[in-house]
């Protein structure tokens, strides 16, 4: 009898524990909610008194992307090329971290940083959905083209990766008379490593803190901003990997404007 009123008390002393720990969690939480509808309403004041509208509607909750490190993929390469030079190709390395490819369709050149080039007769038939599929087989948005009534002209896309827009990579399409002539641009790798470490990324708050800061500045016109989300900056060179660094889009009745999530740099479209 001892023993199972024993046993019941340590069912009590653990439920009770639980409820405690519960409790405590769901305070945390709610003074995080709390601090943050301050700070929202706070920096919304601070846009009001120069001028600005902002809606805390407008301000993301969430985390920004992580920053990675991206490594070339040639087997993504000669996927490209195969697409558009002819399924059979040849393959050459030149060095210096640049790889050639022919094919019956043309040649094409791809290099270490991720940009690319091709020429030759690459599509004659159905030119534009050609272009389609490329961009969505291979991460792009949907391609906007610019033709004449001859068939003469360019179609341009943004790279996409995980769902989000980097902003300056690029694939631009080169048409004369409805022929696919040329394709040049940039091509990621599918996945990167995350290299953020113990950096600390900017919240979507400290970004329109730091936006603010350079409107002041420049004394740029701005009477609202009418939304916010996150995307990359590709950054590459001959002698550093891809990377694609996280970054604040703000959206403003005048402009687009971009915040880097590492170093709170601004600049605008």
């Amino acid at each position: 009898m001892e023993r199972y009123r024993l046993k019941n008390i340590i069912i009590i002393i653990l439920a009770l524990v639980n409820v405690f720990l519960l409790g405590s969690l769901m305070m945390r939480q709610t003074s995080r909610q709390t601090t943050r509808r301050n700070l929202e309403a706070q920096l919304v004041e601070l846009f009001a008194a120069d001028g600005m509208e902002l809606n805390t509607g407008a301000i993301p909750s969430e985390a920004p992307p992580a920053l990675l490190h991206m490594t070339r993929d040639t087997a993504r390469e000669q996927e490209a090329a195969r697409l558009l030079l002819g399924e059979s190709v040849d393959s050459h390395d030149q060095g210096g971290g640049i790889y050639s490819y022919a094919g019956e369709n043309g040649a094409a050149v791809f290099r270490e940083n991720g940009g690319f080039e091709m020429a030759g007769t690459l599509a004659s038939e159905d030119a534009e959905k050609v272009c389609r599929d490329f961009c969505e087989m291979f991460s792009y948005d949907e391609p906007v083209f610019q033709l004449d009534e001859e068939g003469n002209g360019t179609a341009a896309a943004s790279c996409l990766f995980d769902g989000r827009s980097v902003l300056n990579g690029t694939v631009v399409f080169s048409f004369e008379q409805g022929t696919l002539r040329a394709v040049s641009g940039t091509l990621l790798p599918e996945s990167g490593v995350d290299a953020s470490g113990e950096q600390k990324l900017l919240t979507g708050v400290a970004a329109l803190t730091a936006f603010q800061n350079v409107r002041r500045e420049s004394g740029a016109v701005v009477s609202a901003v009418t939304e916010m989300y996150d995307c990359y900056r590709l950054q590459s060179s001959t002698t550093a990997p891809m990377a694609l660094v996280p970054a604040w889009c703000i959206v403003t009745d005048t402009s687009l404007y971009y915040v880097n999530c590492l170093t709170g740099a601004v600049t605008t479209s």
